[in-house]
């Protein structure tokens, strides 16, 4: 059996091998066959097509070149236009705040602008009502210049008539010598009504007599009797404005504005009490300065309360919201500065109608002195008010202005443009 499995293995090697050899010898045939049917030139086609060969890659070599190259620059632009485009973007906020600055600078500039005019045009019908009644004073002198020379012209003639008719040889005075003796008197009395009505419209229609400079003149004997509240025994108030570590650590109450706006509401009723109907006016004038105060303290205690409730202290918030914050609270502060500088200009005014108001005919000596001090007193307090307010503020503007300075966000001042000249 083993004989017959090699004769077998060796007869199928013999047919594989007789099967490589035809099949090499055909191909070797057929390989012949087609150099003999190839053209003379065939060595020159192909050299040439090697050549262009050669050509072709190296082309293919330089266009990936370029094409590398393009893709570089093209990375390039697109990062060069990145870059304009954050920097227009950039410009751009800058300079949409600039303009909306400027719309707030504008629009700032036609408020004041209309109230200019505005005042203008008040003080222009102000100018008109002087002028029609400085024409119908020069009117009504005329008139009386001419009635009372009509009036004596006719009691010169009358009298030099009697005369003449009781004397008429001349013993008495002629009729020049009467006539001028009578004009002299006429002048001198009318001269006197003329002075007088040249000095009517000053100092608002009142004589020297009137003017509240004329009650500062009193004799000291008067003011021995008046028992009142002095205004030095307020003095330990006038600093009572406490020094603190931070902003929101105070408040108006401890500045002793309250305390004040409430001995002004008790002098306010002791004046009613004393006056009469003519000085209800500067009372009501007086409350209204009170409530001002009260409105402008209670902001300012609504400020703490809030710069308290967001403490800078808090490690919870980050620098940037607190400088934001910061900076708000500061915008307000400015803001209540104007508003108090108002006050105090309403407060300026409201003193010269408090100097009009010495001048009241209807009550005696006694009563006028109270009057007097009270309006002393009051106007102290309203002057201490108005000083605490300004201390406050002050002193709330520089805080924030050292806690801002301190974190390196103190720029509330270059931003922010005022429409009052006393804010710098």
């Amino acid at each position: 059996m083993a004989g017959e499995e090699e004769e077998e293995g060796k007869s199928n090697q013999e047919r594989q091998d007789d099967l490589h050899q035809a099949i090499s010898s055909y191909i070797g045939i057929s390989f012949s066959l087609f150099l003999a049917s190839l053209p003379c030139n065939s060595f020159n086609i192909v050299q040439k097509l090697q050549s262009q060969s050669r050509e072709l890659s190296l082309r293919l070599f330089q266009t990936d070149e370029q094409l590398k190259l393009m893709k570089s620059r093209i990375k390039e632009d697109s990062k060069a236009n990145a870059r304009v485009v954050e920097i227009f973007a950039s410009h751009r906020n800058a300079w949409e705040e600039e303009e909306k600055r400027l719309l707030h600078q504008i629009d700032a500039a036609s408020e004041e602008m209309a109230s200019l005019r505005a005042r203008i045009q008040d003080l222009q019908e102000e100018r008109d009502e002087w002028k029609a009644r400085i024409q119908d004073l020069e009117r009504e002198v005329g008139e009386r210049e001419e009635m009372i020379g009509f009036m004596s012209r006719n009691a010169v003639v009358d009298y030099a008539v009697e005369d003449y008719e009781e004397d008429p040889s001349g013993g008495g005075c002629g009729n020049r010598e009467c006539y001028g003796r009578e004009a002299e008197n006429v002048n001198f009395v009318y001269g006197q009504h003329r002075h007088q009505l040249q000095q009517q419209p000053i100092n608002g229609g009142l004589s020297s007599d009137f003017l509240a400079s004329a009650y500062f003149n009193v004799e000291n004997l008067f003011m021995q009797d008046m028992h009142h509240e002095s205004v030095e025994s307020l003095h330990h108030m006038k600093h009572f404005v406490a020094r603190r570590e931070s902003p929101w650590k105070v408040d108006c109450e401890s500045t002793g504005i309250s305390s004040k706006l409430k001995m002004l509401e008790q002098e306010l009723q002791n004046l009613e009490k004393i006056g009469k109907t003519d000085l209800s006016k500067v009372p009501s004038l007086m409350r209204k300065q009170a409530k001002r105060y009260q409105a402008v303290s209670g902001k300012i205690d609504d400020l703490c309360r809030r710069m308290q409730a967001s403490d800078p202290s808090e490690p919870t918030l980050g620098q940037e919201f607190q400088a934001q914050r910061q900076t708000e609270f500061l915008f307000e502060a400015f803001r209540l500065q104007q508003r108090a500088s108002e006050t105090g200009q309403k407060l300026m005014a409201l003193e010269t109608e408090i100097g009009k108001s010495y001048c009241v005919d209807e009550l005696d000596r006694e009563a006028k002195l109270s009057m007097r001090c009270s309006f002393d007193s009051m106007r102290n307090n309203l002057k201490e008010v108005q000083r605490n307010l300004e201390i406050c503020l002050a002193r709330i503007i520089g805080d924030l202005e050292g806690i801002l300075a301190r974190d390196g966000a103190s720029r509330a001042r270059e931003f922010y443009v005022s429409r009052y000249p006393y804010v710098q």
